[in-house]
This record gives structure tokens, C-alpha cells and sequence, in this order.
């Protein structure tokens, strides 16, 4: 009888603590709800609808024709490309500059906790703020990168003119804002690793570049897929930056996923289209993301 009661309590007790958890979930699951799950339904419904059916309030279904026209366009390749190349480079050198400035902030050295501050201070910019900065350093006649580069004998270097710069200076933009993020999670990654373990290992005979390929990078694995999984989920919406910089040109040389749909949904006005490359996109992150996710799972992310 007594075990009966307890075990009633207990389950009564469990209740509660669903509910009350339920209840403080309720608020963000509601807005969750009206901010994305809301807007994602619409547009999916919009892309099996032609682009008059927004002008005129009805609903003329075309099926999948906004997809299949999306995909054969040219204009989306391109964006797909730029995209995709955009990703990649932007990642792998953010993981490369981030890794060395951690582990130089590692060391102890003095004045370096000052840097870690300074090294976080874009993090705290919005992007869109970022772009106009950078559009103004970039400025062929004014602007303080070609003033510096003056001394050097190049005068006047047009950023925006040229495929190749365009995108280098999206690149630089983006480094800038995005690699402090990576600085602060491998050095929080390195500080919890404990000295003992390098000091045997130094004791061992372990040189500097041996210590940190064998003990320290394996250490940091769980950290490293972290940032891989955020940044390659964030790398691709990138559009702010693009917008401000280079509006996706010189021509569609920094055209990525984002402006393409911008400029089919709001300069072209095909609503359907841009309504089926979100879509796209988002099953592409969505596909990315599981996979990265899938790193992560404990056993795969844990140090050997």
C-alpha cells in the first residue's frame, strides 16, 4: 500500500513537471510556429502557384513548373556554383585562421585576453552594417585599403570591377564578421584541455607540431565539427554581405542562392520561382545539416 502511494507520488510529482515544462515551452513553440513554421508553408504552397496568383488573389496551380524552370535556369546554376564555392572557401579558411589565432591566444602570452575581447567585437555588428563598413573601406577613391595600398604603387584598385576581386572582397567581409566565432569556440576548446596531458606528452619525447597532431587536435575534434555544423548552415544564407558589397554583380559573378531569389521574387516579380528556390535551398540545408549533425553523434565527434 505504501509502495502504491509513493510510487502515485512520484508519478503525480512527474506530472507536474511535464506540465510546468510544457507551459515555459508554450510561448517559444507558439512563435516558432507564427515565424517559420507559418512562412515555410506559404511559400510552399505559392511554389506550385504561377507568380499572377500573388497580383491578382488567385490561386492558378502550375505543379512543378517553378521548380523545373528554376532548376534549368542558368541564372540558378551560377548561384548554385557561387554558392557552393563560396561555402567551402569561406569555411576551410576560417577553421585554418581560426585555429591559429587560438591556439597563439593559448599560449598565455600577456595582453592576450584583451585580444580574445577584440577578436569577438564583429560578432556583436549586424551583418548588414558589416557590408556598408566594408563597402567604404573598399571604395576605389576614398576608401582607407586603397589609401594604404597607395604606398605600395597601386592606385585606385576597383574591387567591384572585376569577377575575381568582387568575390575576394565578399571573402574578406565575411572573414572578418564570421572567423571571430571560431576563434572563441576553439579557444574555449583548448583552455579545457588539461596541461598535463601536453606535460606528459612533452616528457614523452613529443615535439611541438607531434604534441599538437597528436594530442591537441584529436582533443579538439568535438569543437572543430561544432563550428562546422554552424558555420556550413550559416554559410549558406549568406546574402547581406553580397547585397551591399557587389548586389551579386560585376554581372552574376557574385550571384549566390539569396540574391537570386531576391531578384526573382522582388525585381522580377516571379513569386512562384522564388517561392521554389526557398524551398530548394532549404532542403539543401536541411540535407547539409543532418549529415552534419550525423557527425556529431556520440562516438563519431569524441576524440580516439
Amino acid at each position: 500500500m505504501l509502495q502504491r502511494e509513493a510510487g502515485a507520488k512520484k508519478y503525480a510529482k512527474r506530472q507536474s513537471k511535464q506540465q510546468i515544462g510544457i507551459a515555459l515551452t508554450l510561448p517559444a513553440i507558439v512563435v516558432m510556429l507564427a515565424t517559420v513554421v507559418y512562412p515555410l508553408i506559404w511559400a510552399l504552397k505559392i511554389s506550385f502557384l504561377s507568380s499572377n496568383s500573388i497580383l491578382t488573389g488567385k490561386n492558378e496551380f502550375v505543379g512543378f513548373s517553378n521548380y523545373l524552370n528554376v532548376l534549368a535556369s542558368d541564372e540558378f546554376s551560377n548561384a548554385m556554383v557561387n554558392t557552393l564555392a563560396f561555402v567551402v572557401v569561406t569555411v576551410v579558411m576560417e577553421l585554418l585562421i581560426g585555429l591559429l589565432i587560438s591556439v597563439t591566444l593559448n599560449r598565455r602570452l600577456r595582453g592576450n585576453k584583451i585580444f580574445a575581447m577584440l577578436f569577438s567585437l564583429p560578432l556583436m555588428m549586424a551583418p548588414i552594417v558589416a557590408g556598408f563598413i566594408w563597402r567604404w573601406l573598399f571604395a576605389d577613391q576614398y576608401g582607407i585599403i586603397n589609401y594604404l595600398l597607395s604606398f605600395l604603387g597601386i592606385e585606385n584598385h576597383l574591387w567591384f570591377a572585376t569577377p575575381f576581386w568582387a568575390k575576394s572582397s565578399v571573402l574578406i567581409a565575411n572573414l572578418w564578421q564570421t572567423t571571430p566565432f571560431v576563434i572563441l569556440v576553439l579557444y574555449a576548446a583548448l583552455s579545457n584541455i588539461p596541461d598535463e596531458i601536453n606535460e606528459a606528452a612533452s616528457i614523452d619525447g613529443a615535439g611541438g607540431f607531434g604534441l599538437f597532431r597528436r594530442i591537441t587536435l584529436p582533443l579538439l575534434k568535438p569543437a572543430i565539427l561544432l563550428v562546422l555544423v554552424i558555420r556550413i548552415a550559416d554559410a549558406f544564407r549568406i546574402y547581406d554581405l553580397v547585397y551591399i558589397l557587389t548586389g551579386g554583380g560585376p554581372g552574376n559573378a557574385t550571384n549566390v542562392l539569396n540574391t537570386f531569389i531576391y531578384r526573382k521574387s522582388f525585381s522580377d516579380f516571379q513569386f512562384g520561382q522564388g517561392s521554389a528556390a526557398s524551398i530548394i535551398i532549404t532542403l539543401i540545408i536541411m540535407v547539409v545539416s543532418y549529415f552534419s549533425f550525423r557527425l556529431m553523434r556520440p562516438g563519431r565527434g569524441n576524440a580516439e
